[in-house]
C-alpha cells in the first residue's frame, strides 16, 4: 500500500494532462475512422452548425468545401452554395428549394435525393441526435441513378413486353407499354396485378418457381392468358436484379401465340388430309402404332382397308375438282358411321383405313357392311348423280399380326383378295393370302429377270380362212417358261407385267419380234399382236409400232393390232389420235374378245376396225346355249353388214368349224387348227391348207 499511495498522488496530479491527451487521440482516431468510410458524414450541433465531417463529405460538396468551418450553419453554406449554381434544382425557386431543405434537415428520418451542378446524384439521409443535434450521411448514388435511367429508358421504350416481378409479393411490379399491349392491360393496371393472372392454372405453379430465377428456355413454351382470357403461348426469359435496394426479376416475354398456331396448323397438316380433314398415312401408322402399342392383352386392333369402287372412271370421266367433292362426300358419309374409339384415316387416293380398338368382329361387321352399302348409295354432285362402291379388307391383332407393318400388310392383302373375287365384298384376312403373296412377289422377280435376259418367247397360232381352209395369217402370243415352275399362262404373268410397269418394254419385245418373223412368211400372211391398254395410256404406241415396223421392213398392211373394249373405254383424245393415225398407216385393228364387255356398237362406228374377234367362251357354248349361237349369228351378220372380217376363237371341234362356215363367219381359230408355235417350226405349213 504504501507504493500505492504515491502512485494515486502522482497520478492525481497528472489526470488533466491525461485526459486531454486522451481526448485528442480518441478525436483524431474518429476522425481516421471517418474518413476511411467511403460514405459522406457529417455533425451538426441542435443550430444546425458545422461540428464535424469526414473527407468523403468534402469531396461530394468539393465547391462549396470552402466554406466548411466549425460554427458554420449548413443552411449559410447552402444559401451561397445556390447563389454559386451548385444546386440545379434550385434554380428559379431558390427561396423555396432552401426552405424545403431545411424543413428536412429539422425534421429528418425520410431519405432523399439531391442533385449537384456537376450531374451527380447523392442520397441524404439525417437522424437526430438526444441532444437535437443532427447527423447526416452522404451516399453518391449517381452510377447507380445512371443504370436505373438506362433501364428506364430500355424498359419503357423497348419493343420487347417487359415485367419487372416482385418474388416477395408475387406481382407484377410495373410494366412497359409492350407487355401492357401484349396482356391487353393498361400498363398501370398491370403495376400490382398478382402474376398468376397472367398464367393458365396449370402452368403457375412452375411460372412461379422460374420467376424467382434467372433462367433462359428457348424451348420451354408457356401458356398465358390476355386480359379478355385469351390463351397466349410465350418463351421467357428471367433475370434477377435489384431495383431502388429490392431483389427483382426482369421478365421478357416473346410472344410465339401465332407461330405456335401456325405449327400447330403445319403438324396438323403433316398429319392429315386437307381435302377430307382426315387424319393420312403418315398420322395413320402412328396411331395405329400408338394403339397396337397400348393394348392390353385381352385387347384387340383391327385394321380395316377401305376401297372405292369405280372412282378412276368418276375422276377420268368428270375430273379432278369432281373427284375431290366425291371423295369429301364419300368421307364424310363413313365418319358418321364410326364408332366413337375408332379412327378414320385416308391414306391414299381413294383408299381409306380404318383402326378399330377392342371391338368385337361383330361390332366391326356392322360397321364395315354399313359402310359398303352407304358408298353404293349414289352421290350427287350438282347435276350428276355418281355410282361407286367399297371394297374392304380386314386383319386383326393378335390373330393375324402384333406389329403395325404386317397388320396393315396382311389388311392391304384382305383387301387384294376381296377386289379379285368382286367388287363391293369384304374379306377377313387368311394365312394363304400371305403364302399367295409371297408367291407374287417371288413371281415379280422372277419376271422381270426374265425380261432382262430376253426370256419370253413369241408364239404363233394360226387364223384360217373357214371358206377354203387356208392359212390367213398368224397371232403373235407370248410365252413364258419359268426355270422352276414351268410354261406358266400368258394370263397370269401379263396382269404381273402391267402391275409392274414392265408392259411397254414386252409390248415392244413382242411387236419387233413378230414383224421380223412375219418377214420370212408370204406376202399375204398378216400377223396380229395384242395390245395392252397400258401401251396406248403410256403415249409411246405409235411410235413403237413405227419403229418395229421400219426396223423389219414389213409393210403396215400386214400388221394387225388386237385391242379390248378397256382401250376404247380410255376417253380422251390421245386414244382417238393413236388409233386414226394407224389406220391411216394401213395398220388393221381388230376388236378383241368381242361380247364379254359393254360391246358398245357405238365403237364400231366410232373407230375403224377392220375385224371382230368373237370371245371363245360363246363358242364353245353355241351347241348348248342358244343365247350364245344368237350372239353368234348375230356378230357375223353386224361384221358382213359393215363390211368387218369376223373371227371366232376357241375352235376345237370340226362339227364347231361346221357351223360357224354355215353362219358365214369368215375365219376362224383355235386348237382345231393348231396351238401356238415357235416361228421357227411354222414356216413349212404356212402355205398348206388346214382342211378341204
Amino acid at each position: 500500500m504504501s507504493h500505492s499511495l504515491p502512485q494515486v498522488a502522482v497520478a492525481s496530479s497528472i489526470s488533466p494532462d491525461i485526459d486531454a491527451m486522451m481526448s485528442m487521440e480518441v478525436d483524431r482516431r474518429l476522425r481516421e475512422v471517418m474518413d476511411a468510410l467511403p460514405e459522406g458524414i457529417v455533425y451538426l450541433d441542435n443550430q444546425g452548425r458545422y461540428l464535424l465531417w469526414n473527407q468523403k463529405y468534402a469531396e461530394i460538396y468539393a465547391k462549396s468545401a470552402d466554406l466548411f468551418q466549425p460554427g458554420i450553419r449548413l443552411a449559410e453554406t447552402l444559401r451561397i452554395g445556390i447563389a454559386r449554381g451548385d444546386y440545379p434544382e434550385a434554380q428559379g425557386r431558390e427561396d423555396a428549394w432552401l426552405e424545403e431543405r431545411i424543413a428536412l434537415l429539422e425534421n429528418p428520418g425520410e431519405r432523399h435525393e439531391q442533385r449537384l451542378s456537376d450531374g451527380r446524384v447523392i442520397l441524404i439521409e439525417e437522424r437526430k441526435t438526444s441532444d437535437g443535434g443532427t447527423i447526416g450521411l452522404r451516399v453518391d448514388i449517381t452510377e447507380m441513378k445512371q443504370r436505373e435511367e438506362a433501364f428506364r429508358l430500355l424498359f419503357e421504350g423497348n419493343p420487347v413486353p417487359l415485367l419487372v416481378y416482385d418474388p416477395a409479393t408475387e406481382t407484377v411490379h410495373s410494366a412497359n407499354d409492350a407487355a401492357a399491349e401484349h396482356f391487353g392491360y393498361h400498363a398501370s393496371a398491370l403495376a400490382g396485378l398478382p402474376a398468376r393472372r397472367l398464367f393458365s392454372e396449370e402452368d403457375w405453379p412452375a411460372a412461379r418457381e422460374l420467376l424467382k430465377t434467372t433462367c433462359s428456355q428457348r424451348e420451354q413454351f408457356w401458356r398465358q392468358r390476355s386480359a379478355t382470357g385469351e390463351p397466349l403461348e410465350t418463351v421467357l426469359f428471367t433475370r434477377q436484379t435489384c431495383l431502388n435496394g429490392e431483389k427483382v426479376t426482369i421478365v421478357s416475354l416473346f410472344d410465339v401465340t401465332e407461330r405456335r398456331r401456325v405449327e400447330a396448323r403445319m403438324t396438323h397438316m403433316a398429319r392429315h388430309d386437307e381435302l377430307t380433314g382426315l387424319s393420312n398415312r403418315a398420322h395413320y401408322r402412328e396411331l395405329l402404332g400408338e394403339a397396337l402399342a397400348n393394348r392390353r392383352p385381352y385387347e384387340t386392333v383391327t385394321v380395316a382397308l377401305v376401297d372405292l369402287d369405280h372412282f378412276k372412271q368418276v375422276n377420268d370421266t368428270y375430273g379432278h375438282l369432281m373427284g375431290d367433292t366425291l371423295l369429301a362426300n364419300a368421307a364424310a358419309r363413313m365418319r358418321e358411321l364410326i364408332p366413337a374409339r375408332a379412327q378414320l384415316c385416308r391414306i391414299g387416293g381413294d383408299e381409306f383405313a380404318v383402326i378399330f380398338r377392342n371391338s368385337s368382329l361383330e361390332q366391326i361387321d356392322v360397321v364395315i357392311r354399313a359402310i359398303t352399302a352407304v358408298m353404293a348409295r349414289p352421290f350427287y354432285a350438282g347435276d350428276n348423280t355418281l355410282h361407286i362402291g367399297a371394297t374392304v379388307g380386314v386383319a386383326t391383332c393378335p390373330h393375324h399380326a402384333e406389329d403395325e407393318g404386317t397388320l396393315s400388310r396382311y389388311a392391304d392383302l384382305a383387301l387384294y383378295a376381296a377386289k379379285t373375287y368382286k367388287r363391293g365384298t369384304v374379306r377377313h384376312f387368311e394365312p394363304a393370302m400371305d403364302h399367295a403373296a409371297q408367291e407374287k412377289t417371288r413371281l415379280e422377280n422372277d419376271l422381270r429377270e426374265a425380261v432382262q435376259r430376253g426370256d419370253l418367247d413369241v408364239h404363233y397360232q394360226p387364223l384360217i380362212n373357214l371358206g377354203s381352209g387356208e392359212i390367213e395369217g398368224y397371232e403373235a402370243l407370248l410365252r413364258w417358261t419359268h426355270p422352276v415352275l414351268g410354261p406358266m399362262p400368258p394370263d397370269r404373268f401379263v396382269p404381273i407385267a402391267e402391275e409392274m410397269g414392265l408392259i411397254d418394254t414386252i409390248g415392244q419385245h413382242v411387236l419387233r419380234t413378230a414383224c421380223r418373223a412375219a418377214l420370212d412368211w408370204p406376202a399375204h400372211i398378216t400377223i396380229s399382236v395384242n395390245v395392252s391398254p397400258l401401251q396406248f395410256r403410256s403415249g409411246q404406241l405409235l411410235n413403237t409400232v413405227v419403229q418395229a415396223l421400219a426396223t423389219s421392213g414389213l409393210p403396215p398392211q400386214r400388221l394387225e393390232l388386237e385391242i379390248t373394249e378397256a382401250v376404247l373405254m380410255e376417253k380422251g383424245e390421245q386414244t382417238a389420235s393413236t388409233i386414226r393415225s394407224l389406220r391411216a398407216m394401213g395398220v388393221g385393228l381388230s376388236m378383241d374378245d368381242f361380247g364379254t364387255g359393254y360391246s358398245s356398237l357405238r365403237y364400231l362406228l366410232a373407230y375403224p376396225f377392220t375385224k371382230i374377234k368373237i370371245d371363245k367362251s360363246f363358242v364353245t357354248d353355241m351347241e348348248e346355249n342358244d343365247n350364245s349361237f344368237a350372239v353368234i349369228r348375230a356378230v357375223v351378220t353386224l361384221g358382213r353388214n359393215l363390211g368387218i372380217t369376223v373371227t371366232a376363237e376357241g375352235v376345237e371341234t370340226e362339227r364347231t368349224r361346221d357351223i360357224l362356215q354355215a353362219e358365214g363367219c369368215a375365219q376362224g381359230q383355235g386348237y382345231l387348227f393348231g396351238r401356238a408355235q415357235p416361228a421357227e417350226t411354222i414356216a413349212p405349213a404356212v402355205a398348206m391348207p388346214q382342211f378341204g
